[in-house]
């Protein structure tokens, strides 16, 4: 047994500010939260193993380093994470660890407890697939956009003649191309361009071309699932999305309770139902001339679950209780209005110029809830603090050298 009789959570990704979200609400849970970073950025061309800033959470217990690669993470998982007494935890925070962890089950099974769909390797990738994706919502009665599939073989690829532009294009499975090539193409050449940029990073692999929807707004959700039973307390409105690098992930938004949303929230049950997902899940969707589309799930924690817990609605910790064999009830649900901010966008957003100082500043101040500033967890503000400072620095030499 653990010490103090705390079970074990492992928790496995590569963006601080989402891990540190989930690393707060198991250790307020009262989970041992072990971290690992999934190591994806560069230092003078070698892997960064800088401790980002999650890793100085009071309730981080230990903190490992692995590259983001499935055979890496699963010799990782089973040399440093088990323990003798009780299964441990798996919490899985980005595509690529989620996925390492579905396709590896049987390697898994006799020591920890994770996120899948009826306990078969690989379920939950085929359904990392769009169009299985989107064959699930619309066989429920959720909008979906229309779009075709443009496969890329060592490079080469053909454009159907069918496509119509404006189109959005984006890589078949989310494990596959990360933000690369994602965007709208308003004819075939920028399409063309979308794709060899696509091909730069994976030469084969499968692209989605969708219909172009104008949206109007976009939000996101998160729930739990126990196969059969799902609970999602709320949902997000996106106010203001990060740029460059960053692309798609929220900046600002306002989390806002279910009333007005409840034949919309009844339909991605039924759609989480169609999966059987066992675990908690992140669904985006939009809303485009007065309706609401669908657009992907996420069998992993979303970049904006945090707002879940300072609403008061622990998702992590349900999420492990349903891993343990407990059923998903009707739990707590978000009660009021809330506006967040993902410090870490605003601050990218502002180091590459696409912000000014002062809405840096602004963004930082307007706000219910922070996803990093905690008083009762401030080591990573500092930390966060630190980092402002010293990429102020860069940012001046950088416009110097620029000169």
């Amino acid at each position: 047994m653990t010490e103090g009789g705390k079970q074990k959570v492992v928790v496995i990704g590569h963006g601080y500010t989402s891990r540190l979200g989930v690393i707060r609400a198991l250790g307020r849970a009262g989970y041992e939260v072990i971290v690992i970073v999934m190591v994806v950025n560069k230092k003078r061309g070698k892997p960064d193993f800088t401790p980002p800033i999650d890793s100085y959470s009071k309730f981080a217990s230990k903190v490992y380093y692995c590259m983001p690669d499935a055979e890496q993470l699963i010799t990782l998982l089973l040399d440093k994470c088990t323990d003798k007494d009780r299964k441990v935890v798996l919490f899985p925070d980005s595509d690529v660890s989620a996925a390492a962890i579905d396709l590896n089950q049987k390697r898994l099974e006799n020591d920890f407890l994770f996120p899948h769909i009826d306990h078969t390797p690989g379920a939950a990738v085929e359904w990392m697939s769009k169009i299985r994706q989107k064959q699930g919502a619309e066989k429920v009665g959720l909008n979906v956009a229309g779009g075709e599939v443009i496969e890329i073989v060592d490079g080469a690829y053909e454009i159907p003649s069918t496509i119509c532009y404006p189109c959005f294009s984006k890589p078949l499975e989310s494990i596959a191309g990360a933000k690369t090539g994602v965007g709208r193409c308003d004819n075939e050449l920028q399409l063309r361009a979308a794709l060899d940029k696509i091909i730069k990073r994976s030469p084969t692999i499968s692209v989605l071309v969708e219909e172009y929807k104008e949206i109007e707004e976009e939000y996101a959700l998160l729930g739990i699932s126990d196969g059969a039973n799902v609970h999602i307390p709320g949902i997000l409105h996106v106010l203001s999305l990060a740029q460059g690098g960053h692309y798609g992930v929220a900046k600002q938004g306002e989390i806002l309770p279910n009333e007005g949303y409840e034949s919309l929230i009844d339909g991605f049950k039924s759609f989480v139902k169609e999966t059987r997902f066992v675990g908690l899940f992140d669904i985006d969707f939009y809303k485009s001339e007065g309706r609401f589309y669908f657009c992907e799930i996420n069998f992993r924690y979303g970049g904006s679950g945090y707002a879940y817990t300072k609403s008061g609605v622990n998702l992590p910790a349900m999420c492990v209780r349903v891993l343990n064999g407990e059923r998903v009830e009707s739990g707590a649900l978000v009660t009021k209005k809330a506006k967040y901010v993902n410090e870490r966008m605003c601050l990218d957003d502002w180091y590459n110029g696409f912000i000014s100082t002062q809405t840096f500043s602004r963004l930082l101040q307007d706000c219910d809830i922070s996803f990093i500033k905690d008083p009762e967890d401030s080591e990573p503000q500092r930390m966060f603090k630190k980092m402002i400072h010293g990429m102020c620095v860069r940012r001046i030499i950088k416009r110097c050298v620029g000169r």
